[in-house]
C-alpha cells in the first residue's frame, strides 16, 4: 500500500487518512480508465476543497499532470489555459463551470457540488450550487473503475499558470525527469517551510490554486496527521482552529498577520497559539512592525521565504535570523546562488541595490508551455535566471527585497520604488494598508500615486500623508496623488492588487496635459 495519508478537515466534514487513501486510488483508476496516461493534463477549477487534493494525489500515482486553476480568472483566460495545457480532464464546483463556457474537445468534465462550508463562505444559492444536468458527477465518477494501490508512474513535468497580470497565463513548466534535481527542491521547500521536526497538524488559510498553499498543502497531506482547510480566510475563526484542533503548521501572507493583529484585544488574548511551531510566510514583503508585532504575539515561529514558481525556495530564515537582520528574506539554502547586478550585467558590491540573479539545480529544467520565447526573460549567461525582482545582499548573504523591476518608476530620472514609499506610509499612524504605482507624467515622465485604507474609525487627509512622507523619504518621493479609499482591490491569497489599482486609475483619470 501507498504511504499514509493525514486527516482531511473541513467545516464539520472529517476525511480520515484511511478514506483518503482508498478516494485517491478510486480516482487513479477513474482517471486510466478515461485513457490518461503519463504526461497527460487534469485541471481543477475548485475553491479549497477535498477534491482538489484528491485528484492531485490520484494523478501523481499514474504519472498525470494535476493543474490547479486560478477560479478568479476570467473566462477567457480559463479558456485559453485548458487548450494551452491539453486538458483530458476538468473537475470543478458546480457554480464554476459557469466561468467556462467550452472546453477543447476530448477534454471531459466531472462536476463536484460545493460543501455546505464553501457555500457559507461565498454565499453560493442552492442553484448555483446544484449539480447540473448533462455533466457526469464527481462521486458517481469515482466507482467508475478498479482502483489503483500502488505508484505506478511519476508526471514526467509539473505544470503550473501564473496569474496572468500582464497579459495571458504562462504554463510554468518543470522537467522531473531527474529524480535528484526533484528531492532537492523538495527538501528546500520543506526546510524552508519548517516541515522537518516533528508530526504536523496543519491548517491552510490560503486558496489551493496558488503555487505555494498547494505545494505545502500537498505536503501536510503526505507527511502529516491533519490538514483543515478554511474556506476562505477569517482571523477569528484561524485562532479557534489553532486552539481547537492543536495546530503545529500553517501558512500566511503578511495581510493575514495584519488582520490577525486588527482583532480586538480581548479575542487576541484568550487565543491559544501554543501548540504552533512554524507559520511560514512569504508571497510579499512583510512590513516590519507586522512581522515584529506576531514574533512577540505568537513568539519565534514564523518562517519567511522567498520562491517563485518558476525556481522554488530562493532564499528563506527562521525567526532568529529575521531579528538579527531585520527585514530581509533569507538566505540562499544549499544547491541556490544569489547574486545582485545592475542594468549592465556588472556584479554589484555588498550592499548595493540591483537586479536579483538566481543560479540553481532547478533552472535549467525550467520552460514555459508553448512558448519558447518568453524564455528569454528568465534566463541569463551562465546558468544565471531573474524574476526581475531588486534587492541587495549584506555581507552575512542575507537577501533584502527592493521591488520588482516591472514596477520601478523613474520620475525626472530618478529610480524609486514603490515598495520603498509603501513601507514609509505604513509606518504613518492611522494607516492600514497602501498601493503605490506610477503614472504618466509631462513633465517628469512619470510620477507616484498613493492609495491609502485607513484604520477603522480613523480619518486620513492627503496633506498629512504628504507631509508624512516628505519627512521620511524627501520631496522627489511624494506621491503626485494621494487618495483614500474605503478599501483596496486584493486577490483571495490576500496580497494586494497593484496592477489592478493602477489600471482602474488609469480608466478613470484624465489623460496626462
Amino acid at each position: 500500500m501507498a504511504t499514509n495519508l493525514a486527516t482531511l478537515m473541513s467545516g464539520s466534514r472529517v476525511l480520515p487518512g484511511e478514506q483518503l487513501q482508498h478516494r485517491v486510488g478510486q480516482a487513479a483508476g477513474a482517471m486510466r480508465a478515461l485513457g490518461l496516461e503519463p504526461g497527460h493534463v487534469v485541471c481543477m477549477l475548485m475553491r479549497n476543497d477535498f477534491p482538489i487534493l484528491e485528484v492531485a494525489l490520484a494523478a501523481e500515482r499514474i504519472g498525470v499532470v494535476a493543474v490547479p486553476l486560478n477560479w478568479h480568472a476570467s473566462s477567457e483566460d480559463l479558456e485559453h489555459i485548458l487548450k494551452d495545457a491539453g486538458a483530458r480532464v476538468l473537475v470543478a464546483h458546480t457554480d464554476l463551470l459557469n466561468k467556462v463556457p467550452s472546453v477543447p474537445a476530448g477534454c471531459v468534465v466531472m462536476q463536484v457540488a460545493p460543501p455546505p462550508e464553501v457555500r457559507a463562505a461565498y454565499r453560493l444559492s442552492e442553484a448555483e450550487s446544484a449539480l447540473g444536468d448533462g455533466v457526469t458527477e464527481y462521486e458517481t465518477w469515482l466507482t467508475s473503475a478498479q482502483t489503483v494501490h500502488e505508484a505506478t508512474a511519476s508526471p514526467p513535468f509539473r505544470l503550473l499558470y501564473t496569474s496572468g497580470s500582464t497579459g495571458r497565463p504562462k504554463g510554468v513548466r518543470r522537467d522531473t525527469s531527474s529524480a535528484s534535481i526533484s528531492a532537492a527542491m523538495s527538501l528546500r521547500t520543506r526546510v524552508a517551510h519548517g516541515m522537518e521536526s516533528g508530526p504536523m497538524r496543519a491548517v491552510m488559510t490560503g486558496p489551493l490554486y496558488h503555487s505555494a498553499p498547494y505545494a505545502y498543502s500537498l505536503n501536510c497531506v503526505r507527511m502529516g496527521e491533519l490538514l483543515a482547510l478554511q474556506p476562505r480566510f477569517d482571523a477569528a475563526q484561524l485562532l479557534d482552529l489553532i486552539g481547537q484542533l492543536k495546530i503545529s503548521h500553517l501558512h500566511a501572507v503578511p495581510t493575514m498577520f495584519a488582520r490577525l493583529l486588527d482583532l480586538p484585544e480581548a479575542i487576541k488574548a484568550a487565543a491559544d497559539v501554543s501548540s504552533l511551531r512554524s507559520v511560514a510566510h512569504g508571497a510579499a514583503m512583510c512590513p516590519r512592525d507586522v512581522k515584529h508585532s506576531m514574533l512577540r504575539w505568537w513568539g519565534p515561529v514564523l518562517y519567511e521565504y522567498y520562491a517563485a514558481t518558476e525556481i522554488g525556495v530562493m532564499a528563506a530564515c527562521t525567526s532568529q535570523e529575521w531579528l538579527d537582520h531585520p527585514g530581509t528574506v533569507g538566505r540562499p539554502p544549499p544547491g541556490v546562488t544569489i547574486r545582485i547586478v545592475d542594468d549592465t550585467g556588472t556584479l554589484l558590491p555588498t550592499g548595493g541595490v540591483g537586479e536579483i540573479l538566481v543560479r540553481s539545480d532547478v533552472v535549467p529544467s525550467v520552460s514555459y508551455q508553448n512558448l519558447p520565447e518568453a524564455l528569454s526573460g528568465l534566463r541569463r549567461d551562465g546558468g544565471w535566471a531573474t524574476l526581475g525582482d531588486i534587492g541587495y545582499q549584506d555581507e552575512d548573504g542575507f537577501l533584502w527585497l527592493c521591488d520588482r523591476k516591472s514596477d520601478l518608476v523613474i520620475s525626472g530620472g530618478v529610480n524609486i520604488f514603490p515598495a520603498e514609499v509603501e513601507q514609509a506610509v505604513l509606518r504613518l499612524s492611522g494607516v492600514k494598508d497602501c498601493i503605490v504605482f506610477g503614472i504618466p507624467d509631462r513633465d517628469l515622465g512619470e510620477a507616484l500615486a498613493l492609495y491609502v485604507e485607513a484604520d477603522e474609525g480613523v480619518r486620513l487627509n492627503a496633506q498629512d500623508l504628504r507631509a508624512g512622507v516628505l519627512e521620511e523619504l524627501g520631496r522627489l518621493r511624494v506621491p503626485r496623488v494621494i487618495r483614500v479609499v474605503d478599501s483596496l482591490p486584493r486577490e483571495d491569497s490576500g496580497k494586494l492588487a497593484r496592477r489592478k489599482m493602477k489600471a482602474r486609475y488609469l480608466e478613470e483619470a484624465p489623460p496626462p496635459v
